[in-house]
């Protein structure tokens, strides 16, 4: 087989097959030392019959033994994939039971770490961080240019309604949703971009075809792009779609929707926690650990293990182990008291480091330990450059503002008071890439307030009346920042920044407003700064470089919206972007064709940092920033996380389907 990671030698590891001494229902990470397998922490099927010399015996989770004895579920042997995908336990094969207990802010606002909990994506990150390993997709097969890839399935995989699996799912959702005029005006990204096409060969397996070599399509999609997973239930969904009901439209206007478009999209969104947001989402089959096991409250959300997730551990037990997920919705402000009071099992997503010192203090009291892996950077600010006030995207759109705001940050201060001194001031770049240098992460990262004066001076934003900066049309100039603590973290560093900012004659209007506030300003062009954003590291940079130049977004765009709908529209609507901004797109298509450390992919990276730098679109606070990762002392096969990040799924690399509680 071709794997991309016979290319990628740094990112992969491979290694041969031997046979150990000991029995495989010990078999964990901790007792697999010296154990040669392909991937580190699990096999396939075969892999583990020839480990074993024999085939193995699949158990039932307590669980559904009565559904099983009462004809509701057929036996698990009839419920798992004839190849399960076998996973290597941490440190033990655990026991079944307990709820996950976890924290967001509210859905859609936050919420990300808990998917992670329960995703079943194509293929995933490995606890390294750097392999990519199979997943739902049994494996995969390049063409020699990595222009086409193949996707092997497993026989028998099956939906959690107890419904087939097979490629129709994934030309489904090529065909007939993503490359749906209907459904989408514009190819949603990456798609878009690389002009795919869909071919199936079997019930087991697809080809995607691309117009130009794609080489970091699986670090995309083990990624940022795991939250959007490339396959749907095409037995479920078709009833509303009007290619395979004709009446789907007559049907959707007699129930109130506009079109039969808007009733589909009530049970299929890209974002696929979208789903059980509501109680349609009970209905929605799905190949996820824990299906959604009531209607969702405004406060909280439910969800039970899955009688047909596709995975084993070493003794044979179907997984998951943990029974249900518990997802409350509080403020930001309850969240160190539900912690410190045990009612918190995991959580790291959003959590301000300034609640470091009380955490660590209450750990024996909430029994709990601190984990402290890298987020990667704190807080960034995006002026916007496209916004709808001509005078203010001038002022916004000229780089020396740009330099002048970050001079006058004072990062030490936001680094001592809100971080306790563990970061580093660095502007805003890419995390881990050879390609970045120190003089980068300084560039315009000096607390020097002296010279942002200057700098507004000489642009012509001279002091008025009150000392503050006038607009060239006389006015003062006021920055209305409207932040979500979703990405500022907490409500004192914007406050410190505007004091920073105030120092130089900026007056600036703080209001807190909730993510989706927020996320509506920046698609409507009005806000003055954005905040939602994380800088990526090098396997997710090379999936998406998109995340590093206008509109600089992965769920939403951050800024330079009027850009981007110039650029999807091919020029009818929009603004046309100056020749900075076309030239990071032209760059950015050409550099996932590359491979990973060759000169000209170092070459186009050094473009990237550049023209960012240049015109420093992304103004960056500190780097190094850890997260505060809080796991209940009661919880079982935890690893120690090495990265905590939106842009490899948080908690998904580090596998909560074989935690248990002790």
């Amino acid at each position: 087989m071709n794997y991309l990671s016979a290319i990628f030698g740094f990112f992969f590891i491979f290694l041969g097959i031997t046979t150990p001494a000991f029995c495989a229902p010990l078999l964990t990470i901790r007792t697999a030392e010296g154990l040669k397998t392909k991937y580190r922490n699990q096999m396939e099927a075969d892999e583990f019959r020839r480990f074993l010399g024999r085939d193995f015996t699949v158990k039932e989770n307590p669980l559904f033994a009565d559904r099983v004895k009462t004809g509701r579920l057929p036996n698990v042997a009839d419920r798992l994939p004839q190849e399960p995908l076998v996973v290597i336990p941490e440190t033990a094969v655990g026991t079944y039971g307990g709820t996950l207990k976890g924290l967001s802010l509210s859905y859609e606002t936050g919420n990300a770490e808990i998917l992670s909990w329960r995703q079943a994506n194509l293929v995933r990150f490995s606890s390294d961080n750097r392999t990519i390993v199979p997943n739902v997709a049994k494996s995969w097969m390049w063409n020699k240019d990595y222009s086409q890839i193949t996707f092997f399935f497993r026989k028998g995989h099956r939906w959690s309604d107890g419904e087939p699996f097979t490629a129709d799912d994934m030309l489904f959702y090529m065909e007939d949703i993503i490359l749906n005029k209907a459904i989408h005006d514009k190819i949603p990204s990456p798609w878009g971009e690389f002009g795919v096409r869909i071919e199936k060969i079997d019930e087991t397996s697809v080809t995607l075809i691309f117009n130009k070599p794609y080489t970091s399509l699986l670090f995309y999609l083990g990624g940022n792009g795991s939250y959007y997973d490339p396959f749907a239930p095409k037995h479920f969904l078709k009833q509303f779609h009007i290619r395979y009901n004709p009446d789907a439209d007559k049907q959707a206007r007699s129930l109130g929707y506009k079109n039969w478009v808007e009733r589909f999209k009530l049970y299929w969104d890209r974002w696929k926690d979208a789903i059980v947001n509501k109680a349609e989402g009970l209905e929605v089959p799905t190949l996820e650990s824990h299906i959604l096991k009531q209607e969702p409250t405004g406060s909280s959300r439910l969800f039970e293990a899955n009688p047909y997730y596709f995975k084993i551990d070493t003794g044979g037990n179907q997984l998951p182990y943990i029974t249900y997920h518990h997802e409350r919705f509080l403020e930001k402000k309850e969240w160190a008291r539900q912690i410190i009071q045990g009612r918190v099992d995991q959580k790291s997503q959003n959590m301000p480091l300034d609640l470091y010192p009380l955490l660590q203090a209450s750990k024996d009291k909430g029994n709990y330990t601190i984990q402290l892996p890298i987020t990667g950077l704190g807080p960034v600010l995006f002026f916007n450059k496209t916004h709808r006030d001509h005078v203010k995207k001038r002022i916004y759109g000229t780089p020396e503002f740009n330099f002048a705001v970050s001079l006058a940050i004072n990062r030490q201060r936001l680094n001592q008071a809100l971080f306790l001194g563990l970061c580093k001031p660095q502007q805003a770049l890419p995390q881990n890439l050879s390609f970045v240098t120190e003089a980068d992460k300084a560039f315009m990262a000096e607390y020097n307030p002296v010279k942002a004066s200057q700098l507004l001076d000489e642009m012509g934003l001279k002091k008025g009346p009150g000392g503050y900066r006038l607009r060239p049309d006389g006015d003062i100039l006021v920055i209305n920042w409207e932040y979500s603590l979703q990405y500022v973290w907490s409500h004192d560093l914007p406050q410190y920044i505007a004091q920073d900012l105030n120092a130089v004659g900026f007056k600036v209007n703080l209001r807190e407003v909730s993510t989706r506030e927020a996320r509506e300003k920046q698609l409507s062009n009005c806000n003055d700064i954005s905040n939602e954003w994380v800088a990526p590291f090098e396997p997710t940079l090379f999936a998406s470089p998109n995340t590093f130049m206008p509109p600089y977004g992965t769920a939403y765009p951050v800024t330079g919206i009027a850009w981007w709908q110039w650029k999807l529209s091919n020029g009818l609507t929009g603004e046309e972007p100056p020749q900075w901004v076309r030239s990071l797109w032209e760059v950015g298509e050409e550099f996932v064709t590359l491979v990973p450390g060759s000169d000209w992919y170092n070459a186009l990276g050094r473009q990237i940092i550049d023209l960012n730098l240049k015109n420093l679109s992304a103004i960056g606070t500190l780097s190094e920033v850890p997260l505060i990762t809080i796991v209940s002392n009661k919880l079982a096969n935890v690893p120690e996380w090495k990265v905590n990040s939106f842009y490899y799924g948080y908690a998904y690399p580090y596998r909560p389907d074989q935690w248990y509680f002790k």
